[in-house]
């Protein structure tokens, strides 16, 4: 189901705090609002996506979840202007299948941010707060979980979730069965390291040591020395994290 292009923030609001990271990037509340739904306002007005009060997904026996969490949860957004746009009111979940971000001020009224209008927002998760963000050399219209970003010197890590939908396909000849008897939501997690300079990245393979040494053309000798430092560690998020830090030291 696709819904309008709708606003951030709403644009008759003026509840916002917006802060920003530098003096130079200092804005008005009322400025920051407008920067963000220029575009998209219709007759003046916002449009809600709807009113729904939980992210579960209708049927008590589907297996996964559509929605980054169980319920709303506190964040901020960065908008393209590098301003932060938040407030405690302000409660936020991510649609995985449609890589959408949603607010809401009541928990009951739903909209649908513009998200050409975001750079990065953060969450808070079961794991703490986490960073999602755009990787435009990799595909600019979703967001990657961030565990390290990439700068003109140091080498970046996501993360890019992708969930599909698989209908109950339960079927039996009296003999043979075959299929689920329920619906689930199945995500595939996909990880990538960008190159300092943010200009090229290298799809990784945790369970193949050499597609991860390929993300160091120009390193490759430090990166075998982190390995054969931790040969008996698992190759997972964690250790693909330390090795990153490991890579952008001096």
């Amino acid at each position: 189901m696709r819904k309008p292009a709708l606003l951030l923030i709403l644009a008759a609001s003026s509840r916002f705090t917006v802060t920003a990271q530098s003096d130079a990037n200092s804005t008005a509340v009322g400025n920051a609002i407008y920067d963000l739904s220029t575009s998209q306002i219709s007759n003046g007005n916002t449009h809600a996506v709807g009113s729904f009060v939980n992210f579960h997904s209708g049927k008590e026996d589907t297996k996964g979840r559509r929605m980054l969490l169980t319920t709303w949860g506190q964040g901020f957004v960065v908008g393209m202007n590098d301003s932060l746009i938040r407030d405690p009111k302000l409660v936020f979940n991510y649609d995985k299948l449609s890589h959408d971000l949603y607010y809401s001020l009541d928990k009951q009224t739903v909209f649908e941010a513009e998200r050409s209008h975001i750079k990065a927002f953060h969450l808070m998760t079961p794991e703490g707060e986490t960073e999602y963000a755009r990787v435009d050399v990799v595909k600019p219209e979703v967001f990657f979980r961030v565990f390290t970003s990439a700068d003109a010197s140091h080498y970046g890590f996501y993360s890019l979730t992708t969930t599909e939908f698989h209908k109950a396909n339960f079927h039996s000849d009296g003999l043979v069965e075959t299929g689920n008897n329920y619906d689930e939501y199945v995500d595939n997690l996909q990880y990538y390291i960008v190159a300092p300079g943010g200009k090229t990245y290298q799809a990784v393979d945790l369970k193949k040591k050499k597609s991860i040494l390929a993300a160091f053309p120009a390193a490759k000798a430090k990166a075998e020395e982190f390995f054969s430092q931790h040969k008996d560690a698992d190759i997972n998020e964690s250790f693909l994290k330390e090795l990153i830090e490991y890579m952008n030291k001096s």
